[in-house]
């Protein structure tokens, strides 16, 4: 027991009780800040070993970014880009080393990520091919289904005939 834990007994067998409570208030006082202090420490150690431990992160990290060019595949390098049928076709691989995927980009809107540049290539051709088939001039077309395709055109025509009852609307009689 401490000094002051005897002063409250001393104190309360007394019948002091004035005594007894500026020396409780002030054991109680002492002893929160005892514990304030203990947990700001905790804390404090808990930072430093948090801080630690992102450092050591960061820093394999640049380990890693000096053994390979783009570790989280984030870039993508030009291959090859050639003309077929009137569209253009850009090949880019996302990323480097074995085993990157291969970007497509018809007329420089991207159509498909495949395993390897001649599949790529192989079927970004099939696409045109179908492209050119269909009437479609964008890849995006190339994409819906036939029934919003038809949906599409018959929206069009909708549009169309709207034009035309507002520009006779317009016209002045004779």
């Amino acid at each position: 027991m401490t000094e002051k834990s005897f002063q409250i007994i001393e104190n309360l067998s007394e019948k002091d009780f004035e005594s007894f409570k500026k020396n409780l208030f002030a054991l109680i006082s002492e002893k929160l800040q005892e514990s304030l202090e203990e947990k700001d420490r905790e804390i404090r150690s808990s930072i430093l070993e948090a801080g630690d431990a992102a450092a050591a992160a960061a820093e394999a990290d640049a380990e890693k970014q000096a053994l390979f060019v783009d570790p989280m595949m984030a870039k993508e390098f030009f291959l090859v880009d050639f003309e077929y049928k009137g569209h253009t076709i850009t090949l880019k691989s996302l990323g480097t080393g074995i085993g990157k995927p291969v970007i497509s980009y018809i007329d420089n809107e991207q159509y498909e990520v495949f395993t390897d540049k001649e599949l790529a290539k192989r079927e970004s051709k099939e696409a045109v091919d179908r492209m050119v088939e269909k009437g479609i001039d964008n890849i995006k077309d190339l994409r819906k289904t036939p029934a919003q395709m038809k949906k599409d055109a018959e929206e069009a025509k909708k549009a169309e005939k709207m034009k035309e009852q507002q520009k006779a609307e317009k016209q002045p009689a004779k």
